[in-house]
């Protein structure tokens, strides 16, 4: 598990840009890393960028560099594990936080059969959920319509697809192809 791949995920939110790493930070993984969040970073905008390394295993020497130069621009780190914080803190030389999405808040959830209202509910919810649900049958003629259509979509790819065939709407005709072209957008409604 020490030498797990180098994984990353961007998460694009409207106030905050979530960067995850997981797996081993190794010199070449440090490479692609920068380049990713060169490129990401360029649409951070207002946004607050944070990243989490909860799921990063190992940092080698180029990682380090990458992660104190992040620090040092002002990116937030969360770690939501004893030992990736610690791993974290050991690098930036900070302390390092959990995520705010991680932490309980208040008392922890406890269900209670001693309160009638709240256990009854929580039974009754269960046992409704655990009936079995049946499918669906459909109409002999929405199964013809459906196969209808497939064979139709199906024709219509094979005949784009086959070799000098066009693709593209925008190309099949010449003035559209020529349009498309000269940069204008080409924009018709669908059948």
């Amino acid at each position: 598990m020490k030498n797990q791949a180098l994984d990353y995920y961007i998460h694009d939110g409207p106030t905050v840009f979530g960067f995850q790493i997981k797996g081993l930070i190794n010199d070449e993984g440090a490479e692609r890393l920068d380049q990713v969040w060169r490129t990401a970073s360029s649409h951070l905008g207002e946004r607050s960028p944070i990243i989490d390394i909860t799921f990063v295993t190992s940092v080698e020497d180029a990682g380090r560099a990458l992660l104190v130069g992040w620090h040092q621009a002002g990116v937030q780190f969360v770690a939501n594990s004893t030992a990736s914080r610690a791993l974290a803190e050991s690098i930036l030389g900070v302390p390092v936080r959990a995520s705010e999405t991680n932490r309980r808040k208040g008392q922890p959830f406890h269900l209670s059969f001693s309160k009638p209202v709240a256990g009854w509910r929580f039974l009754l919810a269960a046992l409704l959920f655990a009936l079995p649900a049946s499918a669906a049958n459909l109409k002999t003629e929405t199964v013809a319509a459906w196969n209808d259509y497939l064979h139709t979509a199906q024709d219509s790819l094979q005949q784009r697809t086959r070799p000098g065939g066009c693709f593209l709407w925008a190309f099949e005709d010449s003035d559209r192809a020529a349009r498309v072209h000269a940069g204008e957008i080409m924009v018709a409604p669908a059948p």
